[in-house]
């Protein structure tokens, strides 16, 4: 059985190569930064050696202009549905 640190780990590592995150630049030449905060993770029982991990996450696009309370980051929300093999945790395509 997958513990929930593993859990996730799995998750952290599937937003870090599905997302384009950390410093971006524009042509303009305006500094962008993006990350993401997890905000749910639901698992489904798990059935046949699989369980599925429902992740709802959200990327938070900083700029140079950001800042608080009149510029809050760019919120953008995402989920994601991921199956796994409950005895390895490597991800099922």
């Amino acid at each position: 059985m997958l513990t929930e640190e593993r859990i996730l780990e799995i998750v952290e590592s599937q937003i870090a190569a599905t997302e384009k995150l950390g410093y971006q630049g524009s042509r303009s030449g305006h500094m962008a930064h993006v990350s993401y905060r997890i905000d749910q993770i639901r698992t489904l029982p798990p059935e046949k050696g699989r369980m599925e991990i429902e992740v709802d996450y959200t990327l938070l696009t900083e700029t140079e202009f950001t800042g608080y309370p009149d510029n809050p980051p760019y919120e953008t929300p995402c989920l994601t549905s991921l199956i796994v093999d409950t005895k390895t945790g490597e991800l099922i395509t």
